[in-house]
């Protein structure tokens, strides 16, 4: 069958118009922009139709506005910029030139028309009244929290918000994975703060009733508006019924967990956490959430809590509920004397928190000292039964540290610097640790109970700002002189790196309405390579020297994720959305050829020292090792052998200078160490604070750095595998880090749109 899209059409539905290019009965264009043929009406709702398209054999989804009122229209183009810059299995794909317009033959006024992904499966709304509105059970319910979660940090860095989260809106699709759908109503968060501060109008008022704040409801709307959308998502998942059944008018707030007695009240904590009623009480951005799900998953599903008459997770906005805790949980533990010290600093910061409250509601506060209590409360569990340690340790354990630190020549000498002993580690570290925390908006991290490194032989030189958007990626030349760091911004800066001094901006991406996924260097010094993975793909090869475009390279139509250049500077490889990997000249820019095998987004490729083995890092959760000294073509099977063991996104791939040993950074927040010969798995680096987005090793093979979603770069001695140190300088994630060649400089790109410099001397 073929429909008619034109509203005044008599009969859009006619049986004979099934292979006509032209309607029978009005005479418009039925396929549309030459491609496009409507198959079916999939539904009605809000502005807009939905229907099922046919794009030369591939299903895809056609949204089809249906008013032509100006707001409308905005409202439906910015869905359509969004999607186009969202990138991420959980949220419908648009292609450039997927918004487009049509004038039906018996009108004047056009018709807005989206196309995009077609999200196989069905909506949780749905899903849940065909199976009797019978709830999902915790594990279920943990999952689905945190790829909500991952879903809505994708559209929040980006500056968006979506406005509109209700089961109605969330797909389960036929693999397991949730889609977040329906970005009709995303609003830029720029837009809502000046609102806010009374410079703008009142915002359109968007509400899903039982799942919207009132902020929303009145027509101001914050990005915390979305969390409040998921907690009451998620009562009704979990007890089957509508939010609104539970609501109880004298406090505004949801009486739901009598309706669902075998959730932990830990989950149910959280759940109350971010529906409450004031935005400022509720987690403050999507790193918060994403680490306080780590601790939950932890703390729900390994940890019993016999002793305890209040759950760990406390979110109330009681000042004493923290000291409540506090005080059960001393006495039902014998505690070390490094427990007793850290939670006598939590007791410090509740009485400073409490004073913030008072003086000014800093509610959310709070929240970060609820989450410094579940760390105190899963690092004492899982001490139970030891004693203190002693002030002195063994001669063992002080020769072993001292050869790790000489190794480094990381000689300590001040008072600053920790014995790596437990009981060396002061509470007011802790203090400071959460008060820095609470006030950049990022849940708060215990410090690392790890070797130290003295600030005079590792300090922050110096912070590159200039980018609007997060700093993706990094590149630094052979010389070491050189800095290129890509962003989503869509720019390219280039810096003199001993200097931190801008030299030029590349605006070929941006332009092009481009984000910058990747960017390398050449071995040569002489090239720039870049990538985008807006739709269509774009490879910018440019002159390092003068900024000059070399020329371009028409890649994969998904979008190009990453980048990587041969240490001959021959082959440069690229990673696709698609799940491919691309080879090309990088001299003559031919394709030579492409690796199939990823079920996912490829986010990494690094290709080992002797140019023989490339490694590819997939969303699948999978690492490949294509073999390129096979004696086949390029264009023939290159073997490959596949490594598994994370059980989320691999987002960073790194091999040692040596070529032995490839490390993996991944979004199930550890770091991985492999045989890059046989693909035996070596070790797994953990305590990482959320997602590994990138890992690096530094050019004597010595050291390795992973930076998080936790804002911070953990460093290893890479062949003892014991943490050396933990980074702190970026107040959000870190999504790129490079050595200089000489192994002296690290420089770190990370999502507060700064560039750290550090000197490792």
């Amino acid at each position: 069958m073929t429909l008619c899209i034109n509203p005044k059409c008599p009969k859009p539905a006619d049986a004979l118009n099934a292979r006509n290019r032209i309607c029978r009965h009005c005479g418009s264009e039925l396929i549309l922009q030459g491609r496009y043929r409507v198959k079916r009406l999939l539904g009605v709702g809000g502005f807009a139709k939905t229907y099922e398209i046919d794009d030369r054999g591939l299903a895809k989804v056609l949204k089809v506005l249906q008013v032509a009122q100006p707001k409308a229209i905005s409202l439906f183009r910015q869905e359509a910029a969004v999607l186009q810059r969202l990138r991420h299995p959980g949220i419908p794909r648009v292609e450039p030139g997927g918004y487009f317009t049509v004038i039906p033959r018996t009108s004047k006024i056009p018709l807005h028309c989206l196309v995009m992904q077609k999200i196989q499966g069905q909506n949780l709304e749905d899903w849940l009244q065909h199976r009797g509105n019978q709830a999902i059970d915790q594990d279920l319910a943990l999952d689905w929290l945190l790829q909500l979660a991952r879903i809505l940090h994708e559209i929040h860095q980006l500056q968006y918000f979506h406005r509109d989260i209700k089961p109605s809106n969330i797909m389960l699709q036929p693999n397991g994975q949730l889609a977040l759908i329906d970005f009709g109503s995303v609003r830029e968060v720029s837009g809502t703060y000046l609102a806010k501060m009374g410079i703008g109008h009142k915002g359109t008022i968007i509400a899903s009733k039982g799942y919207a704040p009132s902020e929303q409801e009145n027509g101001h709307p914050v990005p915390q508006s979305d969390f409040f959308g998921l907690g009451r998502t998620f009562v009704h998942l979990l007890t089957g019924r509508h939010p609104l059944d539970f609501y109880d008018p004298s406090t505004q707030e949801l009486s739901w967990r009598q309706a669902a007695p075998e959730i932990h009240p830990n989950l149910a904590e959280f759940i109350d956490y971010l529906m409450a009623r004031l935005p400022g009480r509720r987690p403050q951005n999507t790193e918060v959430i994403l680490q306080l799900l780590a601790q939950l998953d932890l703390s729900v599903s390994h940890l019993s809590l016999p002793a305890l008459s209040v759950p760990a997770l406390s979110v109330r906005n009681k000042a004493g509920n923290s000291s409540a805790i506090v005080k059960r949980s001393r006495s039902s533990f014998k505690f070390s004397a490094i427990a007793q010290q850290l939670l006598d600093g939590i007791d410090r910061v509740r009485k400073q928190f409490k004073k913030h409250f008072i003086a000014g509601g800093a509610l959310i506060l709070l929240g970060a000292v609820a989450f410094a209590e579940v760390k105190i409360y899963q690092y004492v569990t899982s001490n139970l039964g030891q004693k203190a340690k002693p002030a002195s340790i063994n001669s063992d354990r002080e020769n072993q540290k001292q050869a790790n630190l000489n190794r480094h020549n990381l000689n300590p000498n001040n008072s600053e610097y920790a014995s790596g002993s437990v009981d060396s580690l002061k509470a007011p570290d802790l203090e400071s640790d959460l008060e820095t925390g609470a006030r950049d908006g990022r849940a708060p991290a215990i410090p690392l109970m790890t070797h130290k490194i003295p600030s005079k032989k590792i300090s922050l030189t110096n912070t590159l700002a200039g980018h609007s958007e997060d700093v993706r990626s990094l590149a630094i030349s052979p010389d070491g002189k050189t800095l290129a760091s890509g962003s989503f911004d869509g720019t390219i800066k280039v810096w003199n790196l001993p200097e931190g001094k801008l030299l030029y901006t590349l605006t070929g991406h941006s332009q092009a309405g481009e984000i910058v996924s990747s960017v390398a260097i050449s071995p040569n010094g002489n090239s720039i390579v870049s990538s985008s993975n807006g739709y269509g793909g774009a490879i910018k090869i440019w002159n390092l020297y003068t900024g000059e475009l070399r020329y371009d390279l028409s890649a994969q139509t998904l979008g190009v994720s990453v980048v990587a250049i041969s240490p001959d500077g021959r082959l440069l490889a690229s990673g696709s959305n698609d799940g491919t990997v691309w080879l090309w000249s990088l001299d003559s820019g031919d394709r030579l050829g492409t690796l199939s095998g990823h079920f996912g987004t490829v986010d990494s490729v690094a290709f080992s020292p002797d140019g023989t083995t490339l490694a590819s890092g997939s969303q699948d959760g999978s690492i490949k090792l294509w073999s390129l000294n096979s004696g086949v073509g390029y264009n023939q099977n290159i073997s490959a052998r596949t490594l598994l063991s994370h059980i989320d996104k691999v987002h960073s791939v790194a091999f040692s200078p040596d070529g032995k040993t490839l490390a993996s950074g991944s979004a199930d927040n550890s770091v991985k160490l492999w045989d890059a010969t046989t693909g035996k798995l070596l070790a797994t680096l953990s305590g990482n604070g959320g997602t590994v987005y990138s890992v690096a090793i530094s050019p004597d093979g010595n050291l390795l750095a992973g930076g998080s979603l936790a804002g911070r770069i953990k460093l290893w001695d890479l062949a003892t595998r014991k943490p050396l140190e933990s980074l702190s300088g970026h107040s959000r994630w870190v999504e790129s880090i490079a050595f200089s060649p000489d192994g002296h400089t690290l420089a770190s790109g990370s999502g507060d749109r700064t560039i750290k410099i550090w000197g490792l001397q």
